[in-house]
Parts: structure tokens; C-alpha cells; sequence
């Protein structure tokens, strides 16, 4: 992917908490790609909570970066 095209597709991102995720949302992903969730991606944990590809996102207090299709 081009540089440019993620700078233009940045423009349509919203923060959320991580548990406004659900399963077919697309995410920039903290390792810097941008990834369609599934069902299999999210996970509950009684410990950790929430997580998106085993990411808790520092148990909730950091907010999810989620496309605007």
C-alpha cells in the first residue's frame, strides 16, 4: 500500500472503546496495519477483558482507531 492512501483513508477514523468492535469493522491495528475484524478476533477474557488479536488495548483505556466505510 501506498503512503498516500493511508494518509487519505486516516481522514475517516474514529476512536471507539474497544467494545463498540464488532465482527466486519475495519481497524488500524496498533502494529500499524489496517485489519478487518472476524469473530475469531475477539476475544473475552474474565482477567484481560476484551481483546482484538489478542490486543487488550491496555484493558480498555486506549481508544480503537475504526474506519468509516
Amino acid at each position: 500500500m501506498s503512503e498516500q492512501w493511508i494518509g487519505d483513508a486516516t481522514k475517516n477514523v474514529v476512536e471507539v472503546h474497544i467494545s463498540e468492535i464488532r465482527s466486519g469493522d475495519t481497524i488500524l491495528h496498533t502494529d500499524g496495519k489496517i485489519r478487518t475484524v472476524c469473530k475469531k478476533n475477539i476475544t473475552r477474557d474474565r482477567f484481560m477483558g476484551i481483546a482484538l488479536f489478542g490486543d487488550s488495548y491496555r484493558l480498555g483505556t486506549i481508544s480503537v482507531k475504526k474506519f468509516k466505510l
